[in-house]
């Protein structure tokens, strides 16, 4: 929001110096900014560019907007338009996100995922990060993680992860390329924080990569049994030293380096069904892990898959997130 302002006012000041006089010079920038922003950031946006309109009429100074009816008709309408356009286009990349039925203490989120589907599943546990973006074409985008670190988990740190990772994630954006993102919003909120997360690309195909930093492994369904996906496992992110910083000896120096996406390589995963489970899992052995492992192969609808996924141990308190993904078409279709 503050960079969509500082534009907006910029632009004003830019187009009164160099004495432009005409409605698009003056509306077009925070159109476009008030655009791509939610839509109570564009009608801001969109009102303070009226109010830079008007002073610039008022108050002459420099010679600004032109004052006369059409010119100041047509930057109305123009900004009007704005905060119509933002909240179009929102509901149209968020129609295809919708909830599922479920229990009170876990929210069950559907997505296209290529010629499939997936299920996110949250519930509001401890350093709990969330996130599917459907992509345009049928792809998607998920992010599924937590936090540690009293500066990072908190409601605040954590809607600002995910909202990074919504922000970036673009039908070109690679998992790498967003690992790097979070790796470095990691280090700007929180250096003592760290962020162990699976990011998961579904392209139009259907064709599935993943990402890992510092999460347990992937699950994969082939027929009916599931096992490990094997994904090579990077550092979590924020707890490797910056590209490019120094240390006292060269080898510390090398082996702390983070490559671009915090060391994370991303690999295609198979299988009818993939799952990514929270990290409280990473500790799991012996006959909890089996009956996680038969959890993602039991039931047809991610949905329900993801929900189950949630479930604690003897009936406490459930641990998420859960992301499911069938990549194919729907066994019912």
């Amino acid at each position: 929001m503050r960079a969509a302002l500082a534009g907006t006012t910029g632009n004003a000041v830019l187009m009164g110096v160099a004495e432009v006089g005409t409605p698009i010079g003056w509306v077009l920038l925070p159109g476009l900014l008030g655009v791509s922003a939610r839509p109570r950031v564009a009608a801001l946006v969109s009102a303070w560019a009226g109010v830079l309109v008007v002073a610039s009429v008022l108050v002459p100074v420099i010679p600004g907007h032109r004052s006369d009816p059409q010119a100041l008709l047509a930057s109305t309408l123009s900004l009007t338009a704005v905060p119509l356009l933002a909240w179009a286009r929102r509901r149209t990349r968020t129609a295809s996100v919708t909830r599922a039925a479920g229990p009170t203490d876990v929210a069950v989120f559907t997505v296209p995922a290529g010629p499939g589907s997936a299920a996110l599943a949250v519930c509001g546990s401890p350093g709990e990060i969330g996130a599917a973006v459907p992509l345009r074409g049928g792809g998607l985008l998920a992010l599924v993680g937590t936090v540690t670190g009293a500066a990072l988990d908190t409601p605040a740190g954590r809607r600002a992860i995910e909202q990074t990772f919504r922000r970036h994630a673009r039908p070109a954006a690679s998992p790498q390329r967003l690992a790097g993102v979070l790796d470095q919003a990691v280090r700007d909120l929180a250096p003592a924080g760290h962020l162990r997360a699976t990011i998961v690309r579904v392209d139009r195909s259907g064709a599935v990569e993943a990402a890992r930093c510092g999460s347990p492994d992937l699950i994969t369904v082939a027929a009916e049994r599931a096992a490990l996906a094997g994904v090579p496992a990077g550092p979590a992110l924020g707890s490797t030293r910056p590209a490019g910083s120094t240390a006292r000896a060269g080898s510390t120096a090398r082996a702390g380096s983070a490559s671009p996406g915090g060391g994370a390589t991303p690999s295609p995963v198979t299988g009818r069904r993939v799952a990514v489970v929270a990290a409280a899992f990473a500790d799991a052995h012996g006959e909890r892990w089996v009956r996680v492992l038969d959890q993602v192969a039991a039931d047809d609808d991610p949905a329900g898959a993801a929900r189950r996924l949630t479930r604690g141990p003897r009936g406490g308190r459930r641990t998420g997130p859960a992301l499911v993904v069938d990549p194919g078409p729907p066994s019912r279709a």
